[in-house]
Formats: C-alpha cells, sequence, structure tokens
C-alpha cells in the first residue's frame, strides 16, 4: 500500500467547512437568540453545499494542468 500525501486543498475545504459552520451557529444565536439544533443543521448542509461546489469548480478548472 503505497503512502500518499494529503492533498492540501482538500484540507482547506474541509476548514472552510468548520468554519462556515461555527459563523453561521455564531451568526444565527446573535441575530435570533438562539441556536436550535435544526438551524445549526440547515447551516451544516447549506455550508457543506456551498464548499462542494467551490471544490468541483475548482477541480474543473485545474483538471489536466499537470498531465503532460
Amino acid at each position: 500500500m503505497k503512502h500518499e500525501k494529503i492533498h492540501m486543498p482538500n484540507l482547506s475545504y474541509i476548514a472552510a467547512f468548520v468554519i462556515g459552520v461555527i459563523f453561521f451557529a455564531v451568526l444565527w444565536r446573535m441575530l435570533f437568540g438562539s441556536a436550535s439544533g435544526l438551524m445549526v443543521l440547515a447551516g451544516m448542509i447549506g455550508t457543506a453545499t456551498a464548499v462542494t461546489i467551490f471544490w468541483l469548480r475548482n477541480e474543473n478548472q485545474h483538471h489536466g494542468k499537470g498531465k503532460q
């Protein structure tokens, strides 16, 4: 089994997801006074969607640039 290095852009997308969920929960609590489980879940889904879209866009833009 070959040891592979962690692909740094993938790590940054995970970090963006975590930061986005925390930001959403804090913002929701400041604006509405509570951070219910459903609202945090909605924030997680929204953040995951945004991070996935940016990741796919980045992969499509850089696809094949290093293969010649």
